[in-house]
């Protein structure tokens, strides 16, 4: 079971442990993701704002920086505040280090997915479409997807944060991906740079994992493949899921 962990971008189906009430800071945080009295864009903006980050991180190579997370489970009524570090790079690889409120490690390359918690000293590996309530996401911040071609616009709206893309999964998506499980994915972006620095994502249940990044900066060369291997101490605990 993925204890104590909705990991960015990628809304992991279900959170098995009991977490901390929502703190205040993380409906704010959440409320990034609203327009009250945000300047709606027209159609026509929204798309071509969307095509823009769209050519932009395809022309990147990688992607770095902070993250303040902040995941919700309706049926307890709970959630969770969360930081760290990230880095992606192309293609499919990703590393994200929880620094609190514990520490973790959460590796996705080659189509797997590594979560080691530090206090546990225990991984578990497993393929990410077990995991993942959708790959839409999470393919497009690993380089793999289409913004346009894997989402629709519903509206966008401009905030002292930065632009609010209100998308939802394509139609025709819905048969090749757990996309019917995906009720909205929010994307932030930095208009300047036109580049996404946060997300939101609810399942039909009501879940929600927000996250925004900060500090962040983009490369045009390749991370050395080392940052996505785990170097994991003696006597840890491996759960290997994908033999399962």
């Amino acid at each position: 079971m993925l204890s104590r962990l909705a990991a960015p971008l990628i809304a992991i189906t279900a959170l098995a442990t009991v977490l901390p009430l929502l703190p205040e800071e993380a409906e704010a945080q959440m409320s990034v993701f609203t327009c009250p009295g945000g300047r709606m864009l027209s159609v026509a903006e929204g798309k071509g704002l969307l095509q823009k980050v769209q050519v932009r991180y395809a022309g990147l190579d990688s992607m770095s920086g902070t993250f303040r997370q902040e995941s919700y489970v309706a049926a307890l009524d709970e959630g969770e505040a969360s930081s760290g570090e990230m880095v992606f790079a192309k293609p499919g690889r990703m590393r994200w280090t929880y620094r609190l409120p514990r520490e973790q490690e959460v590796v996705i390359r080659e189509r797997e997915l590594w979560l080691y918690q530090v206090d546990k000293r225990q991984v578990m590996i497993d393929d990410i479409g077990n995991v993942l309530l959708s790959n839409l996401p999470v393919s497009f911040m690993m380089g793999i997807g289409d913004l346009a071609r894997d989402f629709e616009l519903r509206g966008a709206c401009r905030t002292p944060e930065g632009v609010v893309l209100n998308l939802v999964p394509q139609k025709s998506r819905a048969s090749t991906d757990k996309t019917q499980e995906l009720e909205g994915f929010q994307l932030l972006v930095d208009e300047g740079q036109k580049l996404p620095k946060g997300a939101k994502i609810t399942s039909l249940g009501g879940n929600v994992t927000a996250i925004v990044f900060e500090n962040l900066k983009v490369g045009t060369t390749q991370v050395e493949e080392r940052r996505f291997v785990l170097d994991l101490p003696k006597g840890v605990d491996v759960m290997d899921r994908r033999l399962q």
